[in-house]
């Protein structure tokens, strides 16, 4: 877990080194849209793009891993009653 941090916060630190030394504005075209941004901007709000897929790309594992937790400690709980009655 702390490697994944470490990592993030190493690309962090690399968009804003490179989002302030180009800061120059640019015209960014799409399609038909045709925008005039800065190249900061269009650097920080495609990284919150990435980030947002990527979020939405483990959600599923994140929530099946939770549930999978959830169910082991109730049948943990179930257990230490039965060995409770045993006990008796």
């Amino acid at each position: 877990m702390y490697l994944s941090l470490i990592i993030a916060f190493l690309l962090l630190l690399g968009i804003i080194a490179a989002s302030i030394q180009n800061s120059m504005s640019l015209e960014f075209k799409f399609i038909t849209w045709k925008l005039q941004i800065s190249l900061t901007a269009l650097i920080f709000y495609s990284s919150i793009v990435g980030a947002a897929i990527v979020a939405l790309l483990t959600l599923p594992r994140l929530v099946s891993k939770y549930l999978k937790v959830r169910s082991l400690k109730r049948e943990i709980i179930e257990l230490k009653k039965e060995i409770v009655e045993l006990k008796k």
